[in-house]
């Protein structure tokens, strides 16, 4: 292909290439789509067009009236540039006949690319955390996904409860993912007795010893009358005379043990057994697992206490250190604050099911199972 006269500064061009559509691309390149077209001639192996931009240019040739280069285009490429766009373009783009020269190739092929980009940029958009709703169209901003985004609850959560809710509206959708979100969280069947060794593990200051103590109350209350409480530490660990007091109170007798006298007393304790456990978590750990001999899976009910308003470090870490014992989760301190939906995300993201939750200084009825109804219930004027 070739070209007579400099590129852009020139008004007047020869374009020579092997067809008509070729050689017009190459006009529209260098003179754009007004161009006129002077010439056009036939040659072996090709066709040679003349063109312009140029009005004055013009009047040096006949005064027949010139096609413009657009519109010779629009013939050349069977309508196509005429063919018109619309809010509903793919619509009426996959609905033109088959005879059509271009565009059944686009709806066939281009298209179907199209629609897979879109696809995924739904996909990415949906997985975008959207931090306030200024600016937001009332499509994008109007959605169960977004208002659960902005609600604080994770991005991979929502996806994964996202069946919950397709299709609802974005009231029915919310409830029916806190509803989801619940029923994950919860045991079919409420916890209200537990296994006759029952170990109530967390880091210092989470409300262990005063759980230890409504744990008693609540299995008392269901009929267990055999209970003694106890303390698991190190033997140069002092005293514990809050365990002592809330025992007092319970008529309840308490005993302490280390990791020395741990499976004989165990082994020789008769009735239910509720420990409050003072041990390093993995020492604590290890100490379980290696009496295996001595106890069965079946014996051991492992609790950890979680404070709500913990940071996702804090469950993490406690999953993490107590994962291999199965452990229940109970939510406590629930008067100082409210459970936020990222820690019940959290809580969700490690597998691990809700049994109590408690928020009482007091000792008495001030444990409730934890089902997926109250959660929900929780959640929905909550979260």
């Amino acid at each position: 292909m070739r070209d007579i006269g400099g590129e852009n500064q020139m008004t007047t061009i020869k374009i020579t290439a092997r067809d008509s559509s070729t050689a017009m691309e190459e006009v529209s390149k260098k003179l754009g789509a007004d161009a006129f077209i002077l010439a056009t001639t036939s040659h072996e192996g090709g066709v040679e067009i003349e063109a312009t931009n140029d009005p004055e240019e013009l009047k040096k040739f006949s005064n027949k009236p010139r096609k413009k280069f657009s519109n010779l285009m629009r013939k050349e490429l069977g309508n196509v540039a005429t063919f018109p766009i619309s809010n509903n373009n793919f619509t009426e783009l996959r609905s033109l006949p088959q005879s059509n020269k271009i565009i059944p190739n686009l709806a066939q092929s281009d298209l179907s690319v199209l629609n897979s980009n879109i696809s995924s940029l739904r996909d990415e958009i949906r997985g975008m955390y959207i931090t306030g709703s200024e600016g937001l169209g009332v499509e994008l901003g109007e959605s169960t996904f977004v208002k659960l985004q902005q609600a604080g609850f994770d991005t991979e959560v929502i996806k994964a409860l996202s069946p919950a809710f397709s299709g609802l509206s974005i009231e029915r959708g919310r409830i029916a993912f806190m509803k989801s979100l619940a029923t994950s969280l919860t045991l079919e069947e409420p916890l209200r007795k537990f296994n006759r060794i029952t170990f109530v593990n967390g880091f210092s200051g989470v409300g262990k010893t005063t759980l230890t103590a409504k744990l008693s109350a609540a299995q008392q209350e269901n009929g267990t009358d055999n209970i003694v409480l106890a303390k698991l530490g190190y033997k140069s660990d002092p005293p514990d005379e809050s365990l002592r007091y809330h025992a007092r109170m319970l008529n309840k007798p308490v005993i302490r043990l280390n990791p020395e006298n741990f499976i004989e007393t165990l082994v020789s304790t008769k009735g239910q057994m509720l420990i409050d456990v003072s041990l390093d978590a993995t020492d604590f750990v290890r100490l379980i697992l290696g009496a295996v001999d001595f106890l069965s899976r079946d014996e051991i009910t492992s609790i950890v206490a979680v404070p709500s308003g913990s940071n996702n470090a804090f469950i993490n870490r406690q999953a993490s250190l107590f994962k291999d014992l199965e452990p229940y989760i109970i939510l406590t301190k629930l008067d100082e604050c409210d459970i936020s939906s990222n820690e019940m995300c959290e809580i969700f993201k490690n597998g691990i099911k809700i049994s109590h939750l408690t928020g009482s200084k007091s000792i008495v009825d001030s444990l409730s199972c934890c089902s997926s109804e109250i959660l929900t219930q929780y959640l929905i004027e909550n979260c």
